[in-house]
């Protein structure tokens, strides 16, 4: 850029001489003067800008101008208001300085199309140097509300997008409650379908047993107690409906006594069966004493005609849902399944009744005996169900009577928490099962040599495969309350009934000489827990 001052005057000197002369204002400018233009608009550029009025503006325009004078920085820096106000009107007055100038400009040279574009965008260029410096005369107060809108981020376009967005979360939270409310109806339809798809089930009979159950019906029952009865004995689940049944029937009367039901008959049907005038069956009184063998039981059934011994066995060893069979587990090992799960009392059988009729009579009394505070003290024990009842069924045996039945269950109890040395039981109750029980019952060789291996405890560590009696509560509740010693060894006196007991072997073997039983007593020099005799 040229070092040179031009003054706005001498360039239009010329012009100021010849404004009568139309030939030279036709005349387009020349190529040197549009570089001194360029030079003249570049010095205005950076020219230090002053504060001036409209007039002196004019008035300056008509003066020589040889050279700008210089503006310190100090009193530039006074210049600076920070005051919105004046500096707008600062601004404004900068505009009207530029623009007279390009007036000037276009008084002398005429108004080229070349010469004006250009100053215009000499004029913008300047505009964004202004632009530029703006920041410095913006007052604080302007700049902290425009960083606090940059910091929230709620600009005018951020406004209508949260706006858009919560129409949008307020159309999506309709389509979700749409999907809500028709998921309750479609649940709620359901519910009401399964209801009554079970309640026309139940009235119908639709899946239930076959099987006859017989039961009476004492007189002056109410329709209350009937249903009850009904419940009670596996006719019916739903009290209620059969309530509903009998308003809606009405039946004329309803007679008591004995009836043979089907718990797959309808509702309709048993109603009828309840109005019908019935003999009275015959029934009969059976004992079962504590100790018995399942397979005793069914012949005492047998012969008291309540049913045949070989169904009654098929039918008592079939799982039938009770409660206490959810603790047992499936054994194949075991001889009959459901040994030991009778529980031994007098029971009413009708005489010429069916197996599951009577099967059903005993699961609802064994049920009803074993308790929650009994399945308690096995798991404080860490004993199973079929281990407590196995455990039992041999101190049921074993034991002279009931008062000792808590010390021999101490001493089979013992054993067994010290398996290391004493790994086998070694009682004659359990090879007594396999003789007494297993080999009459049982025509292959091979079965009773199977099941030999899994009950003989001369054989075998621990506890049988299962229950070898039905063992009575007393025998129970012995295993589930033993007597703490020290015992693990005993004998009976045959004659006397008296029980002797030791800690070792060599007592025990005095201890059968004292019982009248000397010929029982064996050297034994290798392994004190493997010669013993506890009867």
């Amino acid at each position: 850029m040229s070092d040179k001052n031009f003054d706005i005057d001498d360039i239009l000197g010329e012009s100021k001489g010849n404004v009568g002369d139309t030939s030279i204002n036709a005349e387009k400018p020349k190529k040197s003067d549009v570089d001194e233009i360029d030079e003249l608009l570049a010095s205005l550029k950076n020219r230090p800008r002053r504060r001036i009025s409209s007039d002196d503006a004019l008035d300056n325009s008509a003066e020589d101008v040889s050279a700008p004078a210089s503006i310190p920085e100090e009193n530039e820096a006074e210049a600076v208001i920070s005051d919105d106000a004046e500096a707008v009107e600062e601004h404004e007055e900068d505009k009207e300085t530029s623009a007279i100038a390009n007036d000037d400009i276009k008084k002398h040279f005429g108004k080229d199309a070349d010469i004006e574009d250009e100053f215009d965008e000499d004029e913008d260029e300047d505009e964004e140097s202004e632009e530029d410096d703006e920041p410095v005369r913006r007052s604080p107060r302007k700049a902290s509300r425009s960083d606090e809108e940059r910091s929230s981020g709620k600009s005018r376009s951020g406004k209508s997008s949260g706006r858009k967005k919560k129409r949008g979360v307020a159309f999506n939270g309709s389509i979700f409650g749409g999907i809500i409310l028709v998921t309750i109806i479609l649940t709620v339809s359901l519910l009401l379908a399964v209801a009554g798809l079970t309640l026309g089930m139940e009235y119908y009979g639709i899946g239930k047993d076959d099987n006859e159950i017989s039961f009476n019906i004492p007189e002056g029952s109410t329709n209350e107690q009937i249903a009850d009865l009904l419940v009670e004995n596996g006719i019916i689940k739903n009290k209620k409906l059969f309530i509903y049944t009998l308003k809606i029937m009405k039946p004329a009367t309803i007679y008591p006594g004995d009836i043979k039901l089907q718990p797959s008959q309808p509702y309709s049907d048993i109603i009828e069966e309840l109005e019908k005038q019935r003999e009275t069956y015959e029934t009969v009184t059976v004992t079962f004493t504590e100790g018995e063998y399942l397979v005793d039981i069914a012949q005492k059934l047998e012969d008291n005609n309540v049913c045949k011994a070989e169904d009654f066995l098929f039918e008592f060893n079939r799982d039938m849902g009770y409660k206490f069979e959810g603790y047992l587990t499936e054994n194949k090992n075991v001889f009959y399944s459901r040994e030991g799960y009778l529980f031994p009392d007098t029971y009413e059988f009708y005489v010429n009744d069916t197996a599951y009729n009577v099967c059903r009579i005993l699961r609802d009394h064994y049920d009803s005996k074993i308790n929650e505070a009994m399945y308690k003290k096995m798991n404080d024990r860490g004993l199973t169900l079929n281990e407590t009842i196995t455990l039992a069924s041999i101190v049921q045996l074993e034991a002279a009577n009931v008062d000792e039945m808590p010390r021999v269950a101490s001493v089979f109890l013992n054993r067994m928490r010290d398996s290391d040395t004493f790994p086998m039981l070694q009682s004659d109750t359990t090879y007594n099962y396999i003789n007494k029980v297993i080999k009459p019952n049982t025509k292959n060789d091979d079965l009773v040599l199977h099941y030999a291996e899994y009950y003989d405890t001369y054989a075998i560590d621990g506890l049988p495969a299962g229950p070898i009696c039905n063992p009575g509560m007393d025998a129970i509740n012995a295993v589930l309350n033993p007597e703490k010693t020290d015992y693990y060894y005993f004998c009976n006196d045959i004659e006397t009934g008296e029980t002797f007991y030791a800690e070792t072997l060599d007592e025990h073997e005095k201890n059968l000489v004292k019982a009248g039983r000397g010929d029982q007593v064996v050297e034994d020099t290798a392994d004190n827990g493997n010669e013993d005799n506890n009867e």
